[in-house]
């Protein structure tokens, strides 16, 4: 799909793993635990298309300001500067190509390789994608953050950033071929910067591969890093995009691992707060 230039959705990835279900006998199982896992992240995509039409003011100076004051430049024009070649793309471009547009499947996989494994993980995966989803749904809300790229075309940032994942994927074989996928039909939010969740959705795998396979799960740093390289290197996200992220992605991680403390927590709580209401 990437030689034809197509992104691999989560709604193409479904029947593909149906398939895959279909070989081990396990559809009926894999129908209960995915259908509403992907319905609640549909939901997550089509609410993230109305965002721009109830944001407010889209925030520019804040990240640009961040980086510089931490690095003294911005990550994405010092990598643009030291890397990128327009019209003669390297090995990395290709990389940091692919790993971006892997956004979607990557969690797929790693979930259906959870769910092949062990249930139970799998769904305290979902549930931690998931939120982390919707809180980065909210943060685009509330926070609407204008990426590294747009801000230069707008004059923000006097070193032009190019957006460089549509040149890059030009050099990918011509052949075209439209996949069906109801990603035609959902709109796209373009000031979405803060927080990176393609920085946070591969902390959040890596967490969960630690937990799951302990230190075999450090294979998948490699991926993490070059992602987070990436979406810099791309124009995509500013650094302080990328650490908010990471953020997000241990904070969800954190509940979800000790929910059933903070549920016992909030009942505690609740309870006092009742007696003590009494009392008064």
């Amino acid at each position: 799909m990437i030689s034809h230039r197509s992104w691999f959705s989560p709604d193409q990835f479904f029947f593909l793993a149906l398939l895959g279900s279909a070989v081990v006998g396990r559809v009926r199982i894999f129908l209960f635990d995915w259908i509403p896992f992907l319905l609640s992240y549909f939901g997550y995509e089509f609410m993230r298309g109305l965002v721009p039409y109830i944001s407010g003011k889209v925030h520019i100076l804040g990240m640009i300001r961040f980086d510089q004051a931490l690095f003294g430049y911005i990550p994405a024009v010092k990598f643009q500067s030291l890397f990128y070649n327009p019209g003669q793309p390297q090995w990395y471009d290709y990389v940091s190509a692919i790993v971006y547009v892997c956004h979607f499947v990557t969690p797929m996989i790693v979930g259906y390789l959870f769910w092949l494994k062990d249930r139970k993980i799998f769904k305290e995966f979902a549930i931690a994608f998931l939120l982390l989803s919707y809180a980065g749904l909210i943060t685009f809300a509330l926070f609407p953050a204008m990426p590294p790229w747009m801000a230069s075309d707008m004059g923000y940032i006097q070193v032009k950033i190019p957006q460089t994942l549509g040149p890059i994927m030009s050099h990918f074989p011509t052949m075209q071929v439209n996949f069906p996928t109801i990603y035609q039909y959902m709109a796209s939010d373009p000031v979405a910067a803060v927080p990176s969740l393609h920085a946070a959705f591969p902390l959040l795998i890596l967490l969960y591969l630690v937990k799951k396979f302990k230190t075999a799960g450090l294979l998948f740093l490699p991926y993490v890093v070059t992602v987070w390289f990436a979406v810099m290197y791309l124009g995509e996200h500013y650094f302080i995009d990328v650490l908010i992220g990471a953020v997000y992605a241990v904070v969800v991680f954190l509940i979800v691992e000790k929910r059933r403390f903070l549920l016992t927590s909030f009942r505690k709580l609740l309870s006092n707060l009742k007696i003590s209401f009494n009392i008064v």
